[in-house]
């Protein structure tokens, strides 16, 4: 079996990048498809999720020239980073509610490596910026959670 090489600080943030890239590119065409085909107030989420997550992305990248260093990572941060990888794919047909609840998970999922990140924080700056992630990926999951919610009520007995 071949280990994987530590990561580096950067490689974690290249990743985080990554995940928004990613998280914008879920939205973008899940507001696409759902287009004209899913309730208005569905649409309307990814587009803002979608404007969200390239927002996250570019203050990532902003700040990532500032932050290059090398840092050891606990394994709770490969854990959440593993987790976000191995999310399973949404399939192209999926129903609207398999796919709110696989964005909450990948919200929750990226939220829990930006709190990891912030545990291995030590500048100011930085801590600032994961502290801000972590607040608006819960938030994502939350909104998520309740349209899934209001849409989805569990049948009462």
């Amino acid at each position: 079996m071949r280990e994987n090489p530590p990561a580096t600080f950067d490689d974690i943030i290249d990743f985080a990048i990554r995940i928004e890239e990613e998280s914008y590119a879920f939205y973008a065409a899940a507001a696409k498809e759902s287009a004209g085909v899913k309730p208005p107030e569905v649409v309307k989420l990814f587009k803002i999720l979608a404007l969200e997550e390239q927002n996250h992305r570019d203050i990532l990248l902003r700040k990532n020239p500032l932050w290059k260093r090398e840092a050891a990572l606990s394994e709770e941060t490969r854990l959440s980073a593993r987790a976000i990888v191995e999310l399973p794919a949404v399939p192209a047909h999926a129903e609207l509610s398999d796919i709110l609840l696989a964005a909450a998970n990948r919200e929750r999922a990226t939220a829990r490596l930006y709190r990891s990140l912030l545990a291995l924080s030590d500048m100011g700056d930085l801590q600032e910026v994961f502290a801000e992630l972590v607040a608006q990926e819960e938030g994502h999951e939350r909104r998520l959670m309740s349209l899934h919610k209001s849409l989805y009520p569990k049948p009462t007995e």
